[in-house]
C-alpha cells in the first residue's frame, strides 16, 4: 500500500508542474570542442628536382590513403604536433614547414567534428610507414589516387596544386 501511495504522490507531483509553471528541461549535453588535427603535404626533391608528395595508406578505419596527420596533444603547440607527427607516421624530419590553409567543415570526418591545419614541408629522402600508417610512399601529382582519399584530403591537395600553379588566393585564405 505505502508503494502504491509513493508512485501516486510521484504522478501528482509530475502533473502538478506544468500548471505550475514549473519547467523541467533536460539537462544539456556537456560542451564538445573539436578535435584539432594537423596535417602536412610534404614535397619529395631528390637534389633539386621534386619527386612528388608524401602520402600513406591508412592501417586503420576510416581506410584509404591520406596525407599524413594526427591529432595535437593537451599543452603541444600545433607545429611540434606536426613535427612529432611525421616523424612517428612517415620518419620523415621536414625542412621549410610553412602554414597552408586551415580546414574546418565540420562534416570533414565522418567521426567527430575536427578541424584540421594543413601545412606544405619539404624532405629530402623517402617516408617509411610507421605508427598509423600500413605504407607511407611518393606520389607525382599526375598520379594522386583520388577517388581513395579519406576525409577531405582531395579538396585538400586540390586547394594544394591550385596554390603550388600560382594561385594566391588558396593559401590561409581569408574567413
Amino acid at each position: 500500500m505505502r508503494e502504491i501511495c509513493k508512485k501516486y504522490i510521484f504522478v501528482l507531483i509530475l502533473s502538478v508542474i506544468p500548471v505550475l509553471g514549473i519547467a523541467h528541461e533536460p539537462p544539456k549535453p556537456a560542451h564538445k570542442p573539436p578535435i584539432l588535427t594537423t596535417t602536412a603535404i610534404i614535397e619529395v626533391y631528390e637534389g633539386d628536382k621534386f619527386q612528388g608528395i608524401v602520402l600513406i595508406e591508412r592501417g586503420k578505419a576510416p581506410w584509404g590513403k591520406a596525407i599524413p596527420g594526427g591529432k595535437v596533444e593537451y599543452g603541444e603547440t600545433v607545429e611540434n604536433a606536426i613535427r612529432r607527427e611525421m616523424m612517428e607516421e612517415v620518419n620523415l624530419e621536414l625542412s621549410d614547414l610553412r602554414q597552408f590553409h586551415v580546414y574546418s567543415e565540420p562534416t570533414r570526418d565522418f567521426r567527430h567534428h575536427s578541424i584540421e591545419v594543413a601545412h606544405t614541408a619539404k624532405a629530402s629522402q623517402a617516408p617509411k610507414a610507421g605508427d598509423d600508417a600500413a605504407k607511407a610512399f611518393v606520389t607525382k601529382l599526375e598520379d594522386i589516387p583520388w577517388s581513395e582519399l579519406a576525409f577531405d584530403h582531395a579538396q585538400v591537395l586540390k586547394d594544394y596544386i591550385e596554390w603550388r600553379n600560382g594561385s594566391k588566393q588558396v593559401a590561409m585564405g581569408k574567413p
